[in-house]
C-alpha cells in the first residue's frame, strides 16, 4: 500500500519537512491534478463507494419505516417508559447516532460496560455489536429491549402487551399483512431495523471519490495520503472505513483494558481474545468517546493509540493533526453544513513555506517559524533553558492563528507586520508590532513578556515580516467571520451539549486537550486545552464569548473551511459560552484594561463598564440591548 519515497501529493516530504522545522500546521501549494486524481483512483480501489442503500431495504415499503420510526422513539419500549432506542443512539438533534458517553446509562440506571455505536450506516457492517454477536439489524434491535442493564423489559410478550395498548396493532396489521399474526416481537425488531436502514450518511469525502478534487481541504488530501501510507487502511478500508472485519486490539502493545475479551465470549475460540469488529470511520469525530469501552476521550489519542497498538509507531504532532483533518471530511455533510456566512472570498495565497531566505536572515525567519508552531516547546515548560520561560501554558500560537496564520478568516497573521504600529482601545494608544506580541503572550499565552529586543521577539518579527511581505495591505478573510447575534443571551447548557458532539472529539469531555503517546507528559499538544491551568487566561480575546464564537464558527472543528461551516452562528455563541463558563488562570489587573470604559466590547466579561448592564449580561448577553445603548449618543 505505501508509495514511492517522494509520494504522491509529496506527503513524506512534506511531514519530513514539516518535522525538521519543527512545524506541523503549514499549508501546503495542493496537489496537482495529475497527483490529485491518482490519489482518487487510489482511494476507490481501497475504500469502494458506499452503496445508496442497505441490504434488505429492498423489502422496505414507507409505511414499514414509518412504523420503524414510531417505535424507535417509543419510550413504552424500557421498563419505566423512560428510554427509547434513541437515548443510547441519538439521531436527533444532528447527533450522530451515538449519547457521547463513555457507555450507556439504562432506563434503572445502571451502566453497561460498552460503549454505544453509531446506527448510522450500522445496516453495511459485517454484523452488530462489538463483538458481533447478531448477525443483522433485526438481530441487534431485540436486544438491548430485554437487556437487564439497558431496557430491561421482563419479557417478550409484556413488550407486545404495551405496544398494543398504544394502539400500533393497526400499524402492524397493514405493514405485515398476510402473516397470520402481524404482531410479533420479531415484527417489532423488523421494523426498527427498516428505519435504521434508511440512516446512510454522505459526506465530503465521497463527493472526492466522485472526482470532485476541490471536496477535500488541501490538508485532508495530505491526511488521506498520510491514512494510506501509514497503514491506517489495513483495517480500515472498504466503503465505511471499517465495519466489515475483525481485528485484535492491541497487535504490538497491549490495551489497557484486558478485562473484556471481546468476540472470544461469543465464539470460546482462543484466538478471538481481545478481538473486536473494526469500527466505521464514518462520521467518527462525531462519536467520541472511544474504543469499545469508552475510555478513549479524544480521537487524537484513538489514533495515536492506534498507531502505537497496531502499527508499532509513535506518531508525531504534525501526523496525528493531518490524519484528524482527513477524518473531519468524513461527517455527514447533512449533519455538520451551516449555511455559508455572507463574506467576500479572500484576495491572497499564503507564500510557500520553503520559500524562506537563507543565510542569516533565513535562520531567524525559521525560528519565528518553529516558535508559532512549537510555542510550548520553545517558550514554555517543554524549553530545554529554563531562563526561556514565557509562556504559561500549553497551547501554541498556531492553535488560534490556524494552518500557522495562513488560513482566512483563521485568524491569519500575513499582513500582521503592516498593521503596525496602529491604535489599540484597550490600552488606549499606539502600540507596535512587539507591543502586540508581548499582548499575546502575557494573555493567550499567560505568560510573561518577551525582552523588546531578544532573539525570540526578533524572531516572531522576521517570520511575521516576511510571511506578509507580498500580502496587499487591503486583504480580505483577516479576522474570522463575524456571527449574528442573537436577541437572546447565550445558553451555556445547550452550548455543552452541542459541545459534546461537536468539540469533545478532539478537546475532550473535560476540555484538557491531547499529548500525544511521543510528546511525554511534558510534551507539546497535538490538540490544544480549551480551560483549566494549560489554557487562555481570562484576559485573553477568546475568553469573550462573540469573539470565541466568531473564530469557532469560521474554524472548526478541526481544518472546516471558512464558508463551509458546521456550526450555525447560535451554536458558536452557545459553545463559546459553555467553553468560557469553565475555570481557567486569571489575570491579574485586568481592572486597567480600557481606560475609557466606553471603548470595552459588548462581550467584554469584566468590569468596569460605562453602562448600568450587570457583568454576566456583558459575559453571556443578550448583547442588542448593549450594542443599542452604545449607539445613543451621551448626554
Amino acid at each position: 500500500m505505501s508509495r514511492s519515497a517522494t509520494g504522491l501529493f509529496g506527503i513524506v516530504g512534506t511531514v519530513v519537512g514539516a518535522l525538521l522545522l519543527g512545524a506541523g500546521d503549514f499549508a501546503p501549494a495542493g496537489a496537482s491534478a495529475g497527483e490529485a486524481s491518482e490519489l482518487i483512483a487510489e482511494a476507490r480501489e481501497v475504500f469502494g463507494v458506499v452503496p445508496p442503500k442497505m441490504p434488505g431495504s429492498e423489502k422496505d415499503t414507507p409505511e414499514k419505516v414509518e412504523l420503524g420510526r414510531k417505535l424507535y422513539f417509543e419510550t413504552s419500549l424500557s421498563i419505566n417508559r423512560t428510554q427509547s432506542c434513541n437515548d443510547c443512539h441519538r439521531i436527533d438533534e444532528d447527533r450522530a447516532g451515538v449519547d457521547n458517553l463513555p457507555t450507556s446509562e439504562g432506563a434503572k440506571g445502571d451502566f453497561g460496560d460498552r460503549n454505544s455505536p453509531t446506527v448510522l450506516n450500522a445496516g453495511f457492517h459485517v454484523a452488530q455489536f462489538w463483538d458481533g454477536r447478531a448477525e443483522d439489524l433485526a438481530a441487534q434491535a431485540k436486544g438491548p429491549v430485554l437487556n437487564p442493564v439497558e431496557m430491561a423489559m421482563p419479557s417478550e410478550p409484556v413488550v407486545l402487551e404495551r405496544i398494543k395498548a398504544l394502539d400500533y396493532a393497526g400499524m402492524f396489521r397493514k405493514v405485515f399483512a398476510g402473516e397470520d399474526d402481524p404482531f410479533t416481537y420479531d415484527n417489532v425488531a423488523e421494523a426498527i431495523a427498516a428505519f435504521e436502514r434508511t440512516l446512510v450518511t454522505h459526506d465530503r469525502f465521497d463527493d472526492f471519490l466522485g472526482g470532485n478534487e476541490k471536496a477535500l481541504a488541501p490538508k485532508e488530501i495530505e491526511g488521506l495520503a498520510l491514512f494510506l501510507d501509514t497503514g491506517c487502511a489495513d483495517c480500515h478500508a472498504g466503503p465505511l472505513l471499517g465495519g466489515d472485519l475483525y481485528e485484535e486490539i492491541g497487535e504490538y502493545h497491549p490495551y489497557k483494558n484486558r478485562k473484556d475479551l471481546g468476540r472470544f465470549a461469543v465464539t470460546n475460540d482462543e484466538d478471538d481474545k481481545y478481538v473486536f469488529k473494526v469500527p466505521s470511520l464514518r462520521n467518527v469525530t462525531l462519536t467520541a468517546p472511544y474504543f469499545h469501552d469508552g475510555q478513549v476521550a479524544t480521537i487524537a489519542e484513538a489514533v495515536d493509540l492506534m498507531g502505537w497498538l497496531q502499527l508499532d509507531e509513535k506518531l508525531s504532532n504534525p501526523q496525528i493533526d493531518l490524519l484528524l483533518r482527513f477524518l473531519v471530511s468524513l461527517n455527514d455533510k447533512a449533519r455538520t453544513t451551516a449555511p455559508a456566512p455572507k463574506a467576500p472570498q479572500p484576495n491572497w495565497t499564503a507564500p510557500d513555506i520553503e520559500g524562506m531566505p537563507e543565510g542569516q536572515a533565513g535562520e531567524a525567519i525559521r525560528y519565528g517559524f518553529q516558535l508559532l508552531d512549537d510555542t510550548y516547546r520553545y517558550l514554555g515548560a517543554g524549553a530545554d533553558d529554563p531562563a526561556k520561560l514565557y509562556s504559561g501554558n500549553g497551547i501554541a500560537c498556531r492553535h488560534c492563528h490556524q494552518d500557522l496564520g495562513t488560513k482566512p478568516y483563521g485568524l491569519p497573521l500575513l499582513a500582521a507586520a503592516q498593521r503596525y504600529p496602529r491604535y489599540l482601545s484597550r490600552v488606549d494608544r499606539e502600540i507596535s508590532l512587539r507591543d502586540r506580541i508581548n499582548g499575546c503572550m502575557q494573555r493567550s499565552m499567560a505568560g510573561r513578556p518577551l525582552p523588546e529586543n531578544g532573539e525570540e521577539m526578533n524572531a516572531f518579527v522576521a517570520f511575521l515580516t516576511w510571511l506578509g511581505s507580498d500580502a496587499p495591505k487591503d486583504f480580505v478573510g483577516r479576522a474570522s467571520v463575524n456571527v449574528k447575534i442573537p436577541n437572546r443571551a447565550a445558553d451555556v447548557d445547550a452550548g455543552r451539549e452541542r459541545y459534546l458532539v461537536v468539540c469533545q472529539s478532539c478537546h475532550g469531555a473535560d476540555g484538557a486537550g491531547y499529548r500525544s503517546i511521543g510528546s511525554g507528559a511534558k510534551g507539546s499538544y497535538a490538540v490544544p486545552p480549551l480551560w483549566g491551568a494549560d489554557s487562555f487566561n481570562t484576559g485573553a480575546s477568546m475568553h469573550r464569548v462573540l469573539a470565541a464564537a466568531s473564530f469557532i464558527k469560521s474554524n472548526m472543528p478541526l481544518g472546516t473551511p471558512w464558508d463551509r461551516p458546521h456550526l450555525t452562528d447560535g451554536q458558536a455563541i452557545d459553545v463559546a459560552a459553555y467553553m468560557n463558563s469553565q475555570p481557567r488562570p486569571e489575570k491579574a489587573g485586568l481592572e486597567n484594561d480600557w481606560p475609557d470604559p466606553s471603548k470595552k466590547p459588548v462581550d467584554c466579561p469584566y468590569p468596569p463598564y460605562a453602562d448600568d448592564f450587570p457583568q454576566k449580561q456583558h459575559k453571556y448577553g443578550p448583547f442588542p440591548p448593549i450594542v443599542q445603548a452604545q449607539k445613543k449618543p451621551s448626554r
